[in-house]
């Protein structure tokens, strides 16, 4: 797989909710701060704002736009961002899985989208590195996201066999699709902005392909055809830490995910390229910060819970 597959691949999004609402008139809806999860939703139909605490003026989002709050801060949505703002609980808790809540009768606005957990650890590899709120907007942008959206519409809007479980796959699809875009963006947003980069994201993705082999800086300059001190200075200049760290880091990620699924310490050693257990278990203290023996018995306890 690519980097952002294989990052994806072990925080394990999950689609945990889909649906949205419709709002016509006059409206402001605010909603609360979440915990271990980021939204991803775009606008079907329609124009609003929306505001997100601590992260600027209001946005106005138009038809076509998809936007992510990755980091559960308090937001409002409405037709005009300086009406007092209502409680969303009224209108949304209780509602089924894939309802649209109608506001004031529907029929101006629509706002489809989903929430996602992260079932792995270690999701601030990713949100971290985003904004309060990320916002695609581009005509670009706006084509490559349309039908999915259009399809997750017409999935909600009429409920057939399956209907949720299309509405939640098309929703990962588009949480991807949507930072992937971003990406492209060249925006400045650590490892993941490497990806963009030609030499740099082929570094990160040999990396990821063997990452038991025994790279040194010189080896990872040779496979992409840099000098060794060009090919330093240009990872830490994207990364923001040097090739050997950010490998060091990706092994322990590895190594958190088998240890978590029960495999043994010895065996998780030497499949990261370690000849000894000794050696690895020093190398995951040092960057995770507890001993491998304890991250099993919290999974351990975890799986039980």
């Amino acid at each position: 797989m690519d980097p952002l597959s294989d990052v994806l691949a072990l925080l394990e999004p999950r689609s945990y909710r889909v649906g949205g609402f419709e709002a016509g008139g006059n409206w402001s809806i605010r909603f609360g701060a979440y915990d271990d999860a980021i939204k991803c939703y775009a606008l079907s139909a329609g124009s609003c704002w929306i505001t997100v605490e601590e992260a600027g003026p209001p946005l106005l989002l138009e038809e076509g736009d998809c936007f992510l709050l990755p980091h559960g801060r308090p937001f409002q949505v409405a037709s005009d961002p300086t009406l007092p703002a209502e409680d969303y609980r009224p209108y949304f808790v209780g509602s089924p899985e894939g309802a649209v809540v109608r506001l004031n009768g529907g029929g101006g606005v629509t706002v489809l989208g989903s929430h996602f957990q992260f079932a792995g650890a270690h999701s601030e590899m990713l949100l971290g590195l985003l904004p309060p709120i990320v916002h695609l907007h581009s005509k670009t942008d706006r084509v490559s996201l349309r039908w999915a959206f259009d399809r997750m519409r017409q999935e909600l809007a009429v409920a057939q066999p399956g209907s949720v479980l299309i509405a939640q796959h098309l929703a990962h699809m588009i949480f991807v699709q949507a930072l992937r875009l971003y990406l492209g963006e060249g925006t400045d947003a650590g490892w993941l902005s490497a990806l963009s980069d030609r030499q740099i994201g082929a570094a990160i993705a040999a990396i990821h392909r063997e990452p038991a082999r025994r790279w040194t800086v010189e080896t990872l300059a040779a496979e992409i055809g840099m000098s060794r001190s060009s090919f330093a200075a240009r990872f830490k200049q994207f990364v923001g830490e040097g090739p050997i760290e950010y490998l060091t880091r990706w092994r322990m990620l590895l190594a958190g995910r088998s240890l978590s699924r029960g495999d043994a310490i010895g065996a998780v050693a030497r499949s990261l390229g370690y000849e000894s257990e000794s050696a690895f278990s020093t190398a995951y203290k040092r960057v995770v910060g507890s001993t491998p023996r304890r991250h099993m018995r919290q999974a351990t306890v975890g799986r039980r819970s």
